[in-house]
């Protein structure tokens, strides 16, 4: 694996995570605000439900685009999967 895949990968493992984080973060904190300032506990189980979609719907466009522009067709998707088996192969059979 080349440095350069390895530093798309981690990127794109970093991104969605904040992606997921992010919006229910925010959603957590505007209901605690929100239960403080009017004195109820129903808004912390809405916006939870509200951040959790966000960041699932957030994430799946993010992944959409990526696999569309990112590995190109289904026979290039495989032949990657199939040298980073190989690679893998390689790697234990040397230890």
């Amino acid at each position: 694996m080349k440095k350069n895949e390895v530093a798309k990968s981690f990127a794109m493992v970093l991104q969605v995570s904040i992606t997921m984080l992010v919006p229910i973060f925010l959603c957590v904190l505007l209901a605690v605000f929100l239960n403080d300032r009017f004195n109820t506990i129903w808004f912390m189980p809405v916006f939870l439900f509200l951040g959790f979609g966000a960041a699932i719907r957030n994430t799946y466009i993010l992944l959409k685009g990526y696999t569309k522009k990112g590995n190109g067709t289904e026979e290039q998707t495989n032949e990657h999967i199939r040298r980073l088996k190989e690679e893998g192969r390689k790697k234990r059979e040397s230890k």
